[in-house]
């Protein structure tokens, strides 16, 4: 989620205030997807690409690595740092090994769950989960993603599930967690360390990002993923999901009066090549 405010949201919007209850159910839900996320490799593509790491390197051009993977997704949901009841969940695809966008497309809606440290997939999901399925209805078969990242942490997380945990665990898709910042958790045990990796994707930046599983994908394939789809500090897909998001943001994309999503297709905006390598913000909340 990208926000720049430090104020708590539920402070700025009084009618987006938490209860003890609401953040139990949250709490209890996480803890059922806990139990459905797969720390395992499943499809073809990283059986190949652990067979190919296994073995002795492979020369061969047919077994470059954009021959295992191919589409790569990014997820990022966007607020207006004065409205946190309004958001734009965005979904871009990028092509290996040229990182070239072949689709992307939005959904601009209110949301009525308040940001909490922690509970974040409760907030952005349901936004997210509605770009997804129009993906699935929309988008050319031959560009549809194999891999998702999104923008947040997976299993290191407080309970285990982070909003990256969400969209692998619901969508039942590969899904890696990348976070900007890294959040020591509360009791903090020397086996977290196993589920994280630190990764500088850019030597022009002194800053790492943190790679968590979200769910059907493992640690070392994760860390692949992100590195091959990368050129500056953050991964393309969720680099150029975060743009379009704050583009179509800063636009005032459009809200139905009724709630209903008004998207915005695969075309509509070009490809946002040649950005800084990060926005112009300060993220300062937590990815979780």
């Amino acid at each position: 989620m990208t926000d720049s405010s430090k104020d708590d949201s539920s402070a700025q919007n009084p009618d987006l205030a938490v209860s003890p209850d609401m953040l139990k159910d949250f709490a209890s839900e996480q803890c059922l997807l806990k139990e459905c996320i797969s720390e395992q490799n499943t499809q073809s593509w990283q059986r190949l690409r652990r067979a190919a790491t296994s073995s002795s390197p492979w020369t061969n051009p047919v077994y470059a690595d954009w021959s295992v993977l191919r589409y790569v997704g990014g997820l990022d949901l966007s607020c207006p740092k004065d409205d946190q009841k309004r958001a734009c969940a965005a979904l871009v695809v990028t092509e290996l090994p040229s990182l070239k966008v072949v689709y992307k497309d939005f959904i601009t809606d209110r949301v009525n769950v308040p940001y909490v440290p922690g509970y974040l997939g409760a907030r952005e999901y349901p936004l997210m989960g509605r770009v997804l399925e129009r993906m699935r209805k929309q988008c050319p078969e031959q560009f549809k993603p194999q891999v998702l990242l999104v923008d947040g942490n997976g299993i290191l997380h407080p309970r285990g599930c982070g909003s990256a945990c969400h969209v692998g665990v619901k969508e039942k898709m590969p899904c890696v967690g990348v976070a900007k910042n890294f959040y020591r958790l509360p009791k903090w045990e020397a086996s977290f360390e196993d589920n994280i990796r630190a990764v500088r994707l850019s030597k022009n930046s002194g800053k790492p990002v943190y790679v968590s599983v979200g769910s059907n994908i493992d640690l070392d394939t994760a860390v692949w993923v992100v590195k091959l789809c990368s050129k500056y500090r953050i991964p393309e897909p969720i680099r150029q999901a975060d743009l379009y998001s704050r583009r179509i943001i800063a636009s005032g994309g459009t809200i139905l009066g009724d709630g209903t999503d008004c998207g915005g297709g695969v075309t509509d905006l070009p490809s946002c090549v040649g950005e800084p390598e990060e926005p112009n913000h300060k993220d300062t909340i937590h990815r979780y």
